[in-house]
């Protein structure tokens, strides 16, 4: 998996913006990350729709395919 400043890099996402990006790929649900990271789920879903805009995904799975890193064979 992609670190949080990896993806920071390439995709010039915010601190928080990685985090929740990261917290999606760990299968995490918007309500779960809020309560976690001590936010509003509606924030969650603000900074999810950046992340989602910032690495020209459409759906959350793309994005866990996205930060799960390449596949090796």
């Amino acid at each position: 998996m992609l670190g949080r400043s990896v993806l920071k890099g390439l995709f010039d996402l915010t601190p928080a913006e990685a985090r929740v990006a990261l917290s999606v790929a760990g299968c995490r649900m918007v309500e779960q990350i809020a309560t976690e990271i001590g936010i509003s789920p509606s924030t969650v879903r603000a900074q999810l729709k950046a992340v989602m805009a910032k690495t020209g995904v459409k759906r959350q799975a793309e994005l866990l395919r996205l930060v799960s890193g390449p596949v090796l064979v």
